[in-house]
Parts: C-alpha cells; structure tokens; sequence
C-alpha cells in the first residue's frame, strides 16, 4: 500500500513532529495523530482500520465458534477414539471392554450404545447399535433417586449377569430359578441386592421378567452399590442392561442379538460409561 505524503505538521519551542518520514513515506502512526488530513488521506486511513477490525473480528468468531460451540470431533464420531485420546470424562481403570450408552441430552430416552475393546493402549470399536434408557431420560450425576424413571449418568463396574442360562460370558452367571428376586423395597436390608424367597411388592420378580422376555439374558450395572459405592436407600435400584425395544424404568435397554454379543465378550471389571454426550465427554 502506497501511503500519501502529507505535509510535515507545525512544530513550536523545538518539539519534533509525532511521526517522521522513512523513504518519503509517512507512517502509520503519523496518519493517526496528526491533527488534520486531507480529505483523500483521511478516507484511506478509515478504509484500512474498516478492514483490520474485520478481520480481527472474523478471527475471533472463527475461533470462539471452533472451540466452544462444535463438540469434539473424535467424541462426536468415535467414542472409543475419544477414549483413546483422553477426551472421555470417565476413566476405563482395569477394563477391558468399555460400553457407552450416549444419549443426545438429558430428556432423550434413545441411546447409542457402543462397545470398546482395549488394544495396548488405543480402543477399538466392535460394536454400534441403538438402544434405550428410562422412560425420562438420563438422571444427573448423583441425581437418580428411586422411581424416577431416569437412568444414572456416570461410569460402573458391569460385575455379574444373570438369566435363562450362560451365553459364554466370563462374567459370574446366575442361572434364574423359581423365587429369585431383586430388592427395591427401601428400608428393606435387601435392599438392591439379589435374593431367594418371596418377593416383596416393590421388588423385582426376576424369574417371572425372565419368562416374559427381558430379562432372558441380564447384566448387572453396580449403581448404587458394592463395589462402585456403598447402597444407599432410595437413591435407586435395579439396574441393569437387558433386552428391550422401548424406554425403561432406569434400566438400559437393546436387541438381544446384540446384548448377547456384547454379554459373551464381557469379562470382570469392564464397565459402562452412560449419560449425555456433552457431560461424557471434553
């Protein structure tokens, strides 16, 4: 850019001109503080300030808009690369298999659920399906409470399974017999656990949901209890991944084919990790 020669500004008592001439060009800084510029070098100068502050400013949008608005993009299209690449919120520990079941947000009761097979020190994804949560979404963390209908957003232990008879999982396997029940009665010492006899009203009739089709082949997610946590009464119970094509009442839910792949690779201490993409993950 070619910047006009303006005339050298009156100067008094020997103090010098705030800009000074290089190569019979007058500065930036010149144009700017001079007292007076000629209509045409005026024009200029507004011209190229229009333009630095829209360019600074585009920048500035580009950037806000490229860190805080768009997800990241291995977590929004590999979760199992976002484990690999430290972008997951929850940590794998000692597992093996991790399965995520993402929902869009917290009011959505559609879930990708995802299986993730560790590698040396990358995870690989081995399965992708749809799946479903509870009838109102996903609770927030440490939020869920009995008889919501939320499932629990967070990471647990996926310890044992249970059903019409072991698929091949190296998962400790109970195989359901006649009276086999599960505790959500609060106050009840049984409280989230599983146990023979009579089952109270609350409680989980597991033979009898085992007959009716959804729980032929159970996995246990330990929410709310040992050894994730300790139990704590009324923060829910029963929870677990099994065959379902609808909402739940905090259970996660999916096709048998696919639960029972997913049940034969499982092993201890893998895990689920489950809720909102925007708390999963960086």
């Amino acid at each position: 850019m070619e910047w006009p020669n303006c005339p050298e500004p009156a100067t008094s008592g020997g103090v010098e001109p705030w800009a000074s001439r290089r190569g019979g060009k007058t500065s930036v800084t010149r144009l700017l503080f001079r007292r007076s510029l000629d209509p045409p070098a005026l024009r200029e100068v507004e011209e190229i300030t229009a333009r630095l502050w829209n360019s600074v400013l585009a920048t500035y949008l580009l950037c806000v808009t490229a860190t805080v608005a768009a997800p990241p993009a291995a977590a929004a299209s590999n979760p199992c690369q976002a484990l690999s690449n430290g972008q997951s919120k929850y940590q794998a520990g000692s597992a093996r298999t991790v399965l995520f079941a993402i929902a869009t947000d917290y009011g959505s009761t559609e879930v990708d659920v995802v299986t993730c097979v560790r590698h040396g020190t990358t995870w690989q994804q081995t399965l992708s399906t749809s799946g479903y949560i509870g009838s109102n979404g996903f609770a927030e963390p440490h939020a869920k409470r009995e008889g919501d209908g939320k499932s629990p957003t967070g990471s647990y232990p996926l310890t044992e399974a249970f059903g019409e008879a072991n698929p091949g999982t190296e998962l400790p396997y109970r195989t359901l017999r006649h009276g086999s029940c599960w505790g959500s009665t609060s106050g009840d010492h049984r409280y989230n656990t599983y146990y023979r006899g009579k089952c109270l009203p609350a409680d989980e009739d597991l033979t009898e949901l085992m007959n009716d089709g959804p729980y032929r082949q159970v996995v246990v997610i330990d929410y709310n209890r040992p050894p994730h946590s300790p139990i704590i009464h009324g923060n829910g119970s029963a929870i677990f991944l099994h065959a379902g094509s609808g909402p739940t009442a905090g259970c996660v839910a999916l096709a048998r084919p696919e639960l029972e792949t997913i049940i034969k690779i499982l092993r201890p201490h893998d895990r689920i990790i489950m809720g909102p993409r925007r708390v999963l993950f960086r």
